[in-house]
């Protein structure tokens, strides 16, 4: 955690959302318990790093399985995220790195008044 920014790092890569919900949902249960779902608008960047011998993931079904893997966990529903960045580059090893954060929400003319 940095602030209301959660940084994951998953030293896997797969575009299978089972994988991706086991490995996510361990840690979040026996590791980082304090995390718990939150409404409202989030922003999510993904990075995947891949090696040039790692089998080649599409990026939108590596964003599905994490996006999935996220849902419960730090927001309620994936349908929350309005700002999705997806890159894949190459790195020292197979792994996916998340960054979600929820979004600033502009104040309402309510609020304003």
């Amino acid at each position: 955690m940095a602030g209301d920014s959660l940084h994951l790092r998953v030293d896997a890569l797969t575009s299978q959302t089972r994988r991706f919900k086991v490995l996510i949902g361990e840690f979040f249960r026996t590791e980082f318990k304090r995390a718990r779902p939150k409404w409202g608008p989030y922003e999510v960047t993904i990075i995947i790093e891949r090696t040039p011998n790692s089998p080649v993931h599409d990026v939108d079904n590596v964003a599905k399985a994490v996006l999935d893997a996220l849902t419960g966990v730090v927001f309620h529903d994936d349908s929350q995220v309005e700002r999705l960045l997806v890159e894949k580059i190459e790195g020292e090893r197979p792994r996916v790195r998340v960054k979600a954060r929820p979004m600033k929400q502009p104040a309402t003319e309510v609020e304003a008044a």
